[in-house]
């Protein structure tokens, strides 16, 4: 790991750096209950039997749930990289209270280099003011304090849209580094980047990176990239030409061969973004573009390198506030996007270049033009 600016990394414990929820199901499952681990997709079970619900959270409950709970592949190794690389490392769990005692003893004998006073134990995750907070639970990414909260991919929270979310201890390793290498101060407004292969668009929901790619692409310069989806067609989707319909097999079999840069799991449907997609835009001389989250764009750089560039658009938080406000959506999709607004405006510094929105589209347009011509 490169060594930059040392950052303060709180990381949660269970199902991030200890077995939990399959664990607890597994007990259940020995005392003749009929629950699978799949079938768990609410963090809190409601969409399982009371009785189900209430037998997981009783095991979950015992002392003899944390004395011999076991440690994720790789989590040593990460926290132990994560040190030597000089970083303050954290651990904040909200373990029932009665339970404290067996949770830092089993921590202090699992991670014997963290220092035993950054052990924290409770459930205000609201109160840490750190850099990173890496946790698998959905409430505590959208009310944490931290500059960068990332979520970790767990089946409960896979469907979470717009949050800078990772899939192994690698990849936020990789974030952390890149985070810690990146320049403190503000940076990056217009200059030129050069001709990037693709461009990607990052934005908090209502800040018009759909609306400036839109624009864009009515240069013959640009070609937007299509998403490769699980979903059903909608009425003026194939004259739109914004998808590539497949069904569940094929998708999974361009995910295991390699061939999606990224993809991601909205509504139970998948979506991905295809190399084959983006290099024919490249044969045809064009750049390709697309909106995408900040998860998304990391993808794209860390496939394509210097050949992706990550531009931010910067809207008021008033005007996203109020944009989102009059969207003809339900209020509980107003709501998520709401909460999850000050941690998107937060991922500025993990783009490349930053155009503003704050006059009109053609001068966010104009901005990025000058960028990659």
């Amino acid at each position: 790991m490169r060594i930059g600016r040392k950052l303060v990394i709180a990381l949660d414990v269970d199902d991030v750096l200890f077995i939990c929820l399959a664990r607890a199901v597994k007990e259940a499952q020995r005392r003749g209950c009929d629950v699978e681990y799949e079938q768990i997709i609410d963090y809190y079970f409601k969409n399982l039997p009371a009785e189900t619900g209430e037998l997981l959270l009783k095991i979950m409950q015992e002392p003899r749930f944390y004395q011999d709970q076991e440690v994720l592949p790789g989590a040593v190794e990460m926290v132990d990289e994560l040190l030597a690389a000089g970083h303050e490392v954290i651990i904040a769990s909200a373990v029932f209270p009665k339970l404290m005692g067996y949770r830092s003893e089993m921590l202090l004998s699992i991670f014997p280099k963290l220092n035993p006073r950054n052990i924290m134990l409770g459930a205000r995750k609201d109160l840490l003011h750190v850099d990173f907070l890496l946790d698998d639970h959905l409430d505590n990414i959208k009310t944490s304090p931290a500059k960068y909260p990332v979520l970790f991919t767990q089946p409960w929270n896979k469907d979470a849209q717009d949050f800078l979310r990772v899939s192994s201890y690698r990849e936020f390793i990789q974030l952390v580094e890149a985070v810690s290498l990146a320049p403190e101060k503000e940076k990056r407004s217009l200059i030129k980047a050069g001709r990037p292969g693709i461009l990607c668009l990052v934005g908090p929901s209502a800040s018009g990176k759909s609306f400036i790619c839109d624009e864009l692409v009515r240069n013959p310069m640009f070609r937007k990239v299509r998403a490769m989806t699980t979903r059903k067609p909608r009425p003026g989707d194939m004259e739109a030409n914004e998808y590539v319909f497949v069904n569940e097999e094929n998708f999974l079999q361009h995910l295991a061969s390699g061939e999606l840069v990224e993809s991601t799991v909205y509504n139970g449907q998948r979506y991905g973004i295809a190399k084959e997609e983006i290099e024919q835009i490249w044969h045809d001389g064009r750049i390709a573009i697309k909106p995408v989250d900040i998860s998304g764009a990391l993808a794209c750089k860390k496939a394509y390198g210097d050949r992706c560039a990550t531009v931010f658009v910067r809207r008021s938080k008033e005007d996203i506030v109020n944009a989102l406000l009059e969207r003809d959506c339900p209020n509980a999709d107003k709501a998520g996007r709401l909460l999850s607004l000050d941690a998107e405006m937060g991922n500025e510094s993990l783009c490349d270049w930053t155009v503003s929105n704050n006059g009109t589209l053609d001068y966010a347009v104009q901005q990025i033009l000058k960028i990659v011509e």
